[in-house]
């Protein structure tokens, strides 16, 4: 093969990519071996350098910003600011501008420049709508906030945010923030209002605030007196759950819960001891990742015992000890019922402590 030849090979696309690749992943690990160690402002001459051969523009950039962090973490702001600033106000914005000026943010916070952070954090929400770290920014804002001005500040910053952003990716937060506030300063019509405006503004399955909204409307509901109206609320929210038909499941933070308080509801403010049943026994074989199962098969054979069943109050004891041979109820359900035995290796407690026969008992 001729000499040309050989230099045609070595130097296509592919070739040429693949060496360019191989010396940024090299200088680039020995960035992060410094910054592991600790010597930052090495690590951040070894990413300076994985940026000079990144093989694309997104790799280059990613650099560049690992770079200025280094720099930020070495305590250099003065040769760290200029170059956060430059990948934070870049056009059009690279995938690092908002950590950028987060992180530029946050060094400001923690060296004494409170004040300008504070601003800046305000100008990030605005600046960066559509970044997970804006929401942060707003979070930290009105907390803020809360904290300095009170809570009718805080309000009157979200109505002017929303003013402006009521159509961004913060439409939603800024919305659950209002109905938080208004809760707070004891609004509780205009809360109930809010929240329930929130779960149907933004839907199952992408609104991220919606079980939320209507857990608070629930609680609302129940501390003005309107039962019914706090279990459709709980009810509407679990409308949404989804069963998995393979493996893993769809089962939300709030599903459980709501479950639980709509038995409660039933059994202490309603009176409705068999809807309460159900709704226990509904926890039981239904919600079959929640750690309440027990607690729930507890409650319904309590409310079967108090109206003089015991054949079905024992009947669910013995699924209780069968299917929770650990619970802390196993000892109050052989107490109870002479023909429950403990299941042999149980971990259950050996006696049955009084507080579990106490009403109300809330698991949670």
């Amino acid at each position: 093969m001729n000499r040309a030849a050989l230099a045609f090979l070595i130097c296509t696309p592919l070739a040429c990519g693949a060496s360019a690749h191989g010396a940024y992943t090299q200088t680039f690990a020995e960035g992060e071996r410094a910054e592991t160690a600790g010597r930052f402002a090495e690590a951040s001459v070894h990413y300076d350098g994985a940026a000079k051969v990144a093989p694309n523009a997104r790799e280059r950039d990613h650099a560049s910003y690992a770079a200025a962090k280094m720099l930020l973490q070495a305590g250099d702001l003065a040769a760290a600011a200029p170059r956060l600033e430059a990948i934070a106000s870049a056009t059009p914005p690279g995938e690092h501008a908002a950590l950028a000026y987060y992180d530029l943010t946050e060094f400001k916070m923690r060296h004494g420049r409170e004040a300008e952070a504070w601003v800046a954090l305000e100008r990030m929400v605005v600046a960066y709508p559509a970044s997970a770290l804006a929401r942060r920014a707003l979070h930290r804002v009105i907390t803020h906030k809360d904290e300095t001005e009170g809570l009718k500040a805080s309000l009157a910053y979200i109505d002017s945010r929303s003013a402006t952003l009521g159509k961004s990716d913060l439409a939603e937060t800024l919305a659950y923030e209002r109905a938080l506030h208004l809760e707070q300063l004891g609004d509780h019509a205009a809360a109930r209002a809010a929240f329930i405006a929130v779960a149907e503004k933004w839907p199952y399955p992408l609104g991220a605030l919606r079980d939320d909204s209507l857990f608070h409307a629930s609680e609302i509901d129940e501390a003005l007196g309107h039962f019914p109206e706090a279990i459709s609320d709980l009810e509407a929210m679990l409308r949404d759950r989804e069963k998995a038909s393979t493996i893993g499941t769809y089962q939300r933070p709030r599903y459980t819960p709501a479950q639980w308080r709509i038995a409660i509801l039933y059994r202490d403010q309603l009176h409705d001891r068999s809807r309460a049943r159900e709704a226990f026994h509904f926890l039981y074989t239904d919600f079959t990742t929640a750690l309440q199962r027990d607690d729930a098969l507890w409650e319904e054979a309590s409310l079967w015992a108090e109206d003089n069943d015991k054949t079905t109050a024992c009947s669910r004891l013995a699924t209780l000890t069968h299917a929770f041979p650990d619970s802390r109820y196993v000892p109050c359900a052989i107490e109870d019922c002479s023909a429950i035995q403990r299941a042999s290796g149980s971990h259950a407690p050996k006696t049955c402590h009084a507080y579990l026969r106490a009403h109300p008992r809330d698991p949670r």
